[in-house]
């Protein structure tokens, strides 16, 4: 993904750091950013100790791959030693995601964060939203409903700009990762 950072416009960054700035429990923390599904927990670590981190975010850039088996453990020894850990993933595999992700579904510090794709959205101020039940009374004890107006005044909202302060990581010293992305 082509996006900005503290040291330029860049699209093979695969690791990074900076504070959360989206509007989720971690907001404020410090941050690891995972762009890339190929680290093991020990690097995770060693990284997450080299920029002081508080939590982890998998799945940055759009780069989230659902039923990667070592994330469970990586995110289970995670949320143990402390850490916030996010996961990214579009809205179209939720219910896969969820699944998936059941073991840690409700722990206190797991933050899944399911990312709904809308283009053009400053013309969308009559669209409402409804969190829906899969049919009349089965799962759910109602709808929610809001309307796009509404939703933009009430949420958390983070201007483009404000990512420009995350930092790329270079990694160096493991095996088929020396540089900032694959």
């Amino acid at each position: 993904m082509l996006r900005d950072y503290n040291d330029g416009t860049h699209n093979d960054v695969g690791v990074f750091s900076g504070i959360e700035i989206e509007h989720t429990p971690a907001y404020g923390k410090q941050t690891l950013f995972l762009a890339r599904n190929d680290l093991n927990y020990d690097q995770i670590i060693d990284l997450c100790t080299q920029v002081k981190a508080e939590a982890v975010y998998y799945g940055a850039n759009r780069s989230f791959m659902p039923n990667i088996a070592t994330h469970i453990g990586q995110i289970i020894k995670l949320l143990e030693a402390g850490y916030y850990v996010t996961i990214d993933y579009q809205y179209s595999i939720h219910e896969q995601v969820k699944k998936f992700y059941s073991s840690v579904w409700n722990k206190d510090k797991f933050i899944p964060f399911c990312s709904i794709i809308f283009a053009n959205s400053g013309n969308d101020n009559n669209l409402c939203f409804k969190i829906d039940d899969i049919d009349f009374n089965k799962t759910n004890p109602g709808v929610w409903t809001m309307s796009m107006n509404n939703f933009k005044q009430t949420s958390g909202y983070t201007k483009w700009d404000e990512y420009k302060q995350d930092k790329p990581i270079t990694i160096k010293n493991y095996a088929n990762t020396e540089k900032k992305a694959i």
